[in-house]
């Protein structure tokens, strides 16, 4: 019941991503990469809150390293800090229609990336489509990652 009421706060505050709400898993033999060797897996949740939108996204990286990160603020193009993302520190998510969301992605106050993340008709999945330079050595690098609901509306 708590739940319900700041969902429905937070969606009274303008959170326009009420269809990823919940939470998602990796598809890995779904999802593309190039430039980067593929996640081996990886969980991410939205919540609403009453500040904006919580994102909390774990991830296995290919070696077998884990990375966690997440950030927090209302999605409406203004820039947040994202915590434990090693590509990028911060982000700046706005939503064209009620099923896409677009994030620019920071590092050092500069863009070095971007995601776009799409809701399915069926609300199931979504497939956010990237481009980022990697931290090491600037170069480009892409993915198609398709999400998976697991828990949620």
């Amino acid at each position: 019941m708590l739940q319900l009421l700041v969902v429905a706060l937070a969606l009274g505050q303008g959170v326009q991503h009420a269809g990823l709400l919940g939470t998602w898993e990796i598809e890995p033999s779904s999802s593309q990469y190039k430039g980067r060797a593929p996640l081996k897996s990886g969980t991410m949740r939205f919540e609403a809150t009453p500040a904006g939108v919580h994102v909390v996204c774990d991830v296995m990286t290919a070696s077998g390293i884990p990375f966690h990160f997440e950030y927090q603020g209302p999605e409406d193009g203004s820039v947040h800090p994202v915590a434990g993302n090693p590509y990028y520190d911060s982000e700046s998510t706005e939503w064209p229609d009620a099923n896409t969301a677009k994030r620019t992605e920071l590092r050092a106050g500069h863009v070095i990336g971007s995601s776009t993340m799409t809701l399915a008709a069926d609300g199931k999945s979504f497939t956010a489509v990237s481009q980022r330079s990697a931290p090491e050595d600037g170069h480009l690098y892409t993915s198609t990652i398709v999400w998976k609901r697991k828990a949620g509306s």
